[in-house]
């Protein structure tokens, strides 16, 4: 039996001292976690479905944590901005991501060359929500129900428009859906957030739109807006008199926009696992609860395993849709 050198056995000893130290600051450092502000990143535009989330869900978090967190906007491009903002910050849990299905599903049908990986460089941490969109036209236009709006579409080929937040938004693939169900020639205006396609529809700048449901009663009830349908599996309490889109006889138009929170790929899963418990706490408050179901969604957690399988089939189920819908990657 061959005897190991005393340089070699304090080279081992030294070596292995070193990762015990690590892995005692590693222990420690999770513990104590978070140390500072935490900040969640919106990709989308203040007063938008992300931003309250952030905003409900950031509050009870900084309660549970001991810990300020902190809201940071960086919209644009489909969200883009945001979500590649994250994907490169220090995967430490001090910077969160709430994402979407247009950031982790959609964009990666519609995208050539998507900045991230919606899969490789994120730590899926829990969903938050999922929400029903609206399909609304403009009042002045005539039309009454779905089934008249595609009657229209029908009679003029190629003429009527639907105005999105942008190539890779629920808003677009919503009307793609219904297009595709009911085989329609239509032109796609994309604006640069869901509440400029509102206002297109509102100004008869666009034929249709399918915004969020809280941003529309209002403009209901102001007689400057009619929703023909709600794209969930039942009515909307915002909405209460609006037919879901299978009671409006178009079964396979169902979409549901969703929340989600993500940490950069790499974070610490005790971190992730900390982060998670905090979000189902968070998502038990009855305030918080309260604040999501005004915004016309429905509170959602999981694992963050779980969370990474519904991502995962997402990204596959939205990337064949934007292929069926002849959707170009830009």
């Amino acid at each position: 039996m061959k005897t190991v050198s005393l340089g070699v056995q304090r080279f081992l000893a030294a070596t292995l001292a070193s990762l015990f130290s690590f892995g005692a600051f590693a222990a420690a450092d999770v513990a104590s976690f978070p140390e500072k502000p935490i900040v969640i990143v919106v990709p989308q535009s203040p007063g938008s479905v992300a931003d309250i989330m952030a905003r409900l869900v950031g509050k009870a978090l900084g309660e549970q944590l001991g810990q300020a967190v902190v809201v940071e906007n960086r919209a644009g491009a489909s969200g883009i901005i945001g979500a590649q903002t994250v994907a490169r910050a220090k995967p430490d849990g001090y910077t969160l991501l709430i994402g979407s299905v247009s950031t982790h599903g959609l964009l990666s049908g519609t995208e050539k060359n998507l900045a991230y990986d919606p899969i490789k460089d994120f730590a899926p941490i829990s969903q938050l929500n999922d929400s029903p969109l609206a399909l609304v036209v403009n009042p002045g236009s005539g039309i009454s129900t779905l089934s008249d709006f595609v009657e229209r579409a029908k009679a003029s080929p190629g003429r009527l428009s639907y105005a999105s937040a942008g190539n890779g938004s629920g808003s677009r693939f919503t009307i793609e859906l219904l297009r595709l169900h009911s085989k329609l020639d239509m032109i796609h205006v994309p604006y640069r957030s869901p509440m400029e396609a509102v206002r297109a529809v509102v100004a008869g700048e666009g034929d249709i739109a399918s915004p969020s449901i809280p941003s529309v009663p209002e403009l209901i009830r102001a007689g400057r807006l009619r929703a023909l349908a709600v794209t969930g599996d039942k009515r909307s309490p915002l909405l209460p008199d609006v037919p879901t889109t299978a009671e409006a006889g178009f079964a396979s138009v169902v979409f549901t926009s969703w929340t989600g929170l993500f940490a950069p790929a790499g974070t610490p899963k005790p971190i992730l696992l900390k982060l998670n418990r905090a979000v189902q706490k968070a998502l038990k408050d009855p305030g918080v609860v309260r604040g999501i179901e005004d915004s016309g969604a429905t509170p959602v957690s999981n694992s963050p395993e779980a969370f990474a399988a519904f991502v995962q089939s997402e990204v596959t189920k939205w990337s064949k849709a934007a292929q069926d819908a002849g959707v170009r990657a830009q």
